[in-house]
């Protein structure tokens, strides 16, 4: 217990000043904040929005010429255009409010949609994400001084990095060259050595939960794992739960540095709205109803050396409700995280096939273990899968024929079988892949 009270009240701290940004301030303000009422929590989202707008078009050339014309804009957000990510890729020096940026922290977009985007963090203003992160784990039971392993896309750690896996005791694995081989030995060394939280790529974290159901390892268990950078499928849940007798956290962001929301012990994904003001929007530009699904929109609160107004990531999500949560955080909701809008295959008879529903269609077929349908370039459909043997004829049939009675229109569906599914830039797994969107 001595190590805990060290970290939290003397490590941190201590790496905090000497690294600059302040994490243990920026924790006891937001816990500070999360203890308020729902109608104060609002209160300080509405006063910090009303100070990124006029901090955005006083100082950012970008935002000032789109008013240059009209005076200056009201606090009424719906008065600002959408960001999109080709803007913000063109725009970037325009749209930040500094002329120098050899002194901030530069972070890169995963550019899973495209060429990745860049945004600028000062010390300060980078620590918020970071402190929301740890703020997000102790929702799942984390404590300081837990033991942590890690998936990650980059093993290259800085120096900061590295230190902090050390303090906070991480192990740290590269998530996209799992191999069965390479996830029996880490799952061997956990037999022997567990840790207590198991934090990583949603198809990262399935991959290991699938190792160890089929090989049957039964005695590697953590206090609980949290999802992050992809979307959780509902299989992948109940996997990674059966296999390591535990919850499963998800949290949701942009590789922007917004950290948008993060599930609670019930379930319910918390909108972090003294951090961002999100808008679930329809094709119109309007904010949907409770349990619509929407486009997101989101305006970061705290980033003013980069101020991202009404930025669409490129995600849809359903419309929470504004309902009380057992867990007693006064946070507003966000409804399923749907996942990007090039995850979804618009049928000729223009309706949507989601990742829901492949998921709904494939569990009936035990055969393939893995698999990612695929809208090519020429708008014809494959099913690329992993299994122990092909797919006979009567089983080929018998999936097309689901998605047809289904949607009620006709599909011709080619299966290929592979060794590995195929990932996007980023390396990340998708179910739903829409190369004919991809393209344009």
């Amino acid at each position: 217990m001595i190590y805990p009270f060290i970290l939290k009240n003397f490590v941190l701290p201590l790496g905090s000043k000497l690294m600059g940004g302040g994490i243990s301030k920026k924790i006891k303000e937001y816990e500070s904040i999360l203890s308020l009422q729902p109608s104060e929590i609002a209160e300080v989202q509405r006063k910090k929005l009303n100070q990124v707008l006029e901090y955005a078009v006083q100082n950012s050339p970008y935002y000032r010429s789109l008013f240059s014309d009209k005076n200056l804009p009201s606090s009424e957000i719906s008065s600002y255009p959408i960001l999109t990510k080709q803007n913000l890729r063109d725009k970037i020096d325009e749209i930040i409010t500094v002329k120098e940026t050899a002194n901030l922290h530069q972070i890169l977009s995963s550019g899973s949609t495209g060429p990745p985007s860049k945004v600028y963090y000062s010390s300060e203003e980078l620590a918020i994400p970071r402190a929301i992160q740890l703020i997000w784990w102790s929702w799942a039971d984390y404590e300081y001084g837990n033991s942590i392993l890690q998936t990650g896309v980059n093993l290259n750690r800085s120096k900061e990095k590295q230190i902090k896996d050390f303090f906070f005791r991480t192990k740290y694995i590269e998530a996209l060259k799992h191999n069965e081989e390479q996830i029996l030995q880490e799952l061997s060394s956990l037999q022997s050595e567990n840790r207590d939280h198991f934090v990583g790529y949603a198809s990262s974290l399935f991959l290991f939960s699938k190792v160890a159901l089929d090989n049957e390892i039964k005695n590697v268990q953590f206090k609980s794992v949290i999802s992050l950078g992809e979307k959780l499928l509902p299989n992948f849940r109940e996997s990674i739960e059966k296999a390591f007798r535990c919850k499963v956290f998800d949290t949701y962001g942009s590789s922007e540095g917004l950290m948008v929301a993060s599930q609670c012990k019930h379930g319910t994904y918390h909108i972090m709205s003294p951090h961002v003001f999100v808008e679930i929007l329809d094709e119109n530009g309007v904010e949907v109803k409770p349990g619509e699904i929407g486009s997101v929109v989101l305006t970061g609160l705290d980033n003013f050396t980069t101020p991202l107004i009404r930025y669409d990531i490129g995600d849809m999500a359903v419309k929470g409700d504004s309902g009380a949560c057992a867990c007693g955080l006064n946070l507003p909701h966000l409804g399923e995280i749907i996942g990007r809008s090039t995850e979804f295959i618009q049928t000729q008879n223009k309706k949507y096939i989601t990742v829901q529903t492949v998921v709904r269609i494939m569990k009936f077929y035990p055969q393939i273990e893995q698999f990612t349908l695929i809208k090519k370039e020429d708008n014809s459909l494959q099913l690329q899968y992993i299994g122990s043997e092909n797919l006979s004829e009567d089983i080929e049939s018998q999936i097309t024929k689901s998605f047809s009675n289904l949607y009620d229109e006709f599909f011709e569906i080619d299966f290929l079988k592979v060794n590995q599914l195929p990932r996007r830039k980023s390396g990340k797994y998708q179910l739903i892949m829409n190369l004919s969107q991809d393209s344009k």
